[in-house]
């Protein structure tokens, strides 16, 4: 079956960690990142982080299962696909208008040259396929112009659905130097999270510029190559789930124990629905007291919108790291098929 989309919900326990701070703001003291709701702190971990280290899998099976990568790819490095595109734009200057910047005529990088461009970048590079791009050419690269490619899939934040637990505890910067034998003082957390996330499958080897141009495929890969990385994204992401890896742990490892729960949606038509472990409510119907609380239902309703939508939604729910990796491990292996 050709799913187009997949979204996950989940319910986590992390405990003892230091996963996502917002700095010291000139103090000693390093800071958790929060989020206010009325009187109330909520623990948050951005998106961003997870999605960096879900990246970070990636990559390594990238290189583990041979999947292309460009050169600085492999070190994730921010400006991917850079280098490459500057290339391109060199080798095929001559077909591209002229830009007149610091009394110098530069190549200018023009919409009708976006599919011929992004289909070589995706085909010589994975990540840039999954994880999207931005990239701006200025006059220092000898060229001018912007492209972009979105991500293939997003990352909710992890929220803790109860008011934020957080304990402080000092420690020292040892030095010889007894002058410069400085204190600092770090957080510690503990919650269970709720989160989200979704990818569309059906735009890995998508040329998002096909339309541009007559006669260009939607597609910049072959079917079989899409197939395989695909199926490495979802291992990247069920490894995180299984080891989740964030900022800030080299000496501050989460404890997971307890909660582990969620449910995957697969869709063949269109973009998967997903609902939040965790909702927003007025306690007692005041609009003073905002709260954010833990959502039991999210499965249910899931499980309720699968049975009117039929046999274009597949729903897999699980209780325990076990039963994940479980149905991860059949939705990954239906894909492996494909490739």
């Amino acid at each position: 079956m050709s799913y187009k989309s997949l979204a996950m919900s989940f319910r986590i326990q992390l405990g003892f960690h230091a996963a996502n701070n917002e700095g010291a703001g000139g103090t000693n003291v390093m800071e958790p990142r929060r989020i206010t709701v009325g009187d109330k702190e909520y623990d948050g971990i951005s998106g961003e982080i997870i999605r960096h280290h879900i990246l970070e899998n990636f990559v390594r099976l990238c290189q583990q299962h041979e999947l292309p990568l460009h050169q600085r790819c492999h070190g994730l490095v921010p400006d991917r696909g850079k280098e490459p595109l500057k290339q391109w734009v060199q080798n095929n200057k001559t077909s591209l208008p002229k830009k007149r910047v610091q009394n110098k005529d530069l190549p200018l990088l023009d919409p009708p040259h976006y599919p011929e461009v992004t289909k070589e970048l995706l085909e010589q590079c994975a990540l840039c396929d999954i994880g999207g791009f931005l990239l701006a050419l200025e006059a220092a690269d000898d060229a001018q112009g912007t492209l972009k490619r979105d991500s293939c899939f997003e990352v909710g934040w992890l929220i803790t659905e109860h008011p934020a637990v957080v304990n402080y505890t000092q420690h020292s910067a040892y030095d010889p130097d007894p002058e410069k034998h400085n204190l600092f003082v770090q957080n510690m957390r503990i919650g269970t999270y709720g989160g989200v996330l979704r990818i569309d499958l059906d735009r890995i080897g998508f040329n998002d510029w096909w339309w541009l141009v007559k006669n260009v495929s939607k597609y910049a890969i072959p079917d079989a190559e899409r197939y395989k990385r695909m199926w490495v994204l979802l291992e990247a992401i069920k490894q995180w789930l299984l080891s989740p890896t964030f900022a800030k742990q080299a000496g501050w490892l989460h404890h997971p124990d307890g909660t582990f729960e969620g449910v995957i949606v697969l869709s063949t038509d269109g973009p998967a629905p997903f609902y939040s472990p965790i909702k927003f409510e007025l306690e007692g119907g005041d609009p003073n007291r905002p709260v954010i609380k833990s959502n039991p239902q999210y499965r249910d309703i899931i499980k309720q919108l699968k049975e009117k939508c039929g046999d274009t939604l597949r729903v897999e729910d699980f209780s325990k790291p076990d039963e994940f990796k479980e149905k991860m491990g059949q939705i990954i292996a239906e894909l492996q098929k494909g490739a």
